[in-house]
């Protein structure tokens, strides 16, 4: 399950929680996240899960998509990361189903098994 807090500011406008594979972000208001603000282009970005992970995809935005201040055109959103789109803030978070979190990506690092 995600779930996505959007906030302008310090300002909480709504709360979504989603199961969705691939949601969509932009003005246009057939956005699955709508955000009616002119420096948000129409189809700005996309959340897709692929994998078990959640990626964030920039859809060639005129303004960009951010994480910790670095613009990104595709980018994995670890849990409760800050996505900023203009002078908006997602706050992502992601459960698996049952209250678990996601496993941790450990990328191509070897992992020690516990015995």
């Amino acid at each position: 399950m995600l779930k996505i807090l959007l906030k302008f500011k310090d300002s909480e406008i709504k709360t979504i929680e989603t199961d969705k594979a691939e949601i969509t972000i932009g003005r246009n208001p057939t956005n699955d996240i709508h955000i009616d603000n002119l420096g948000v282009s129409k189809q700005h970005a996309k959340i897709i899960r692929q994998d078990g992970a959640y990626l964030i995809e920039d859809l060639n935005s005129t303004n960009g998509t951010f994480i910790n201040d670095k613009r990104v055109a595709r980018a994995v959103l670890n849990d409760n990361v800050v996505v900023h789109i203009g002078k908006h803030s997602l706050i992502i978070s992601h459960k698996k189903k049952g209250g678990q979190k996601p496993a941790q990506d450990f990328g191509d690092r070897t992992v020690a098994l516990k015995k």
